[in-house]
């Protein structure tokens, strides 16, 4: 194997990882809820990392998915595994602030994206800039930090896979690190953005907005461990619809 595939494949062992631990299942299967069914549908993922998702909405029948980011190196992770396993993915690299109209998408999601906003003025063009590329009657599915999250709750997220630490004062948005449990551990950065923001920000596009509730899998671990869960997911998933011009 070359140095640069040994290079890709401790990059998606690293990045994905948090896509399988208990929380990341949760996380999973609330998307893919408020997705809905995807077969013959086209999608567009921005702020797709690694792939991941773009990937599965493929394998759940989409039959066009571009996913989208502005590190060079996640897509040039995402277009080594299309290589090596294609699926009829496309990537391409754009910075959601800067997104142009790459197509009239049936989906479009953003996972992780809009709690990186700077200010509330980025934020909407942010979601402006995804609205853009909305079929009529298209679906915008955005996961979140969770604007409700009780913090105590939170804090007993170890069990989860990973802990939720705040580092500075709530102004508008609260600074987060986020350790993700394991070996090796690894930290990020993100934000908790005040309660009602992220709505208020879909409406002001001319979307209408639900929230969708957490779904966490039915499994051996039982109704006790995931209540906290339920009770305070770390995230929250908005869906927002286009009507037709």
């Amino acid at each position: 194997m070359a140095e640069s595939d040994d290079q890709y494949d401790a990059l998606g062992a690293i990045y994905e990882r948090a896509k399988h631990i208990p929380t990341g299942l949760a996380e999973r299967a609330t998307l893919l809820s408020a997705v809905g069914d995807l077969r013959g549908r086209s999608v567009l993922d921005v702020a797709c990392g690694t792939g991941f998702y773009a990937r599965l909405f493929r394998d759940l029948g989409a039959v066009k998915v571009l996913g989208v980011d502005s590190a060079g190196e996640m897509i040039g992770y995402a277009r080594y595994v299309e290589e090596r396993e294609p699926r009829g993915v496309t990537y391409a690299q754009h910075d959601a602030t800067e997104l142009p109209v790459l197509g009239e998408f049936d989906v479009v999601t953003a996972v992780w994206l809009l709690g990186y906003a700077d200010d509330v003025p980025a934020l909407d063009a942010m979601i402006a800039n995804l609205t853009a590329n909305l079929a009529p009657d298209g679906r915008l599915v955005v996961l979140v930090p969770n604007p409700d999250a009780d913090w105590d709750l939170l804090a007993q997220y170890g069990r989860y896979g990973y802990e939720v630490v705040r580092t500075g004062p709530m102004n508008v948005k609260q600074p987060v690190r986020v350790h993700v449990l394991g070996d090796p551990p690894f930290d990020f950065d993100s934000f908790y953005w005040e309660r009602g923001v992220f709505d208020a920000a879909l409406g002001r596009a001319g979307l209408d907005v639900a929230r969708h509730p957490a779904v966490t899998p039915d499994d051996e671990r039982g109704e006790e461990f995931w209540e906290p869960l339920r009770q305070s997911p770390s995230f929250g998933v908005f869906t927002a619809v286009r009507g037709a011009a």
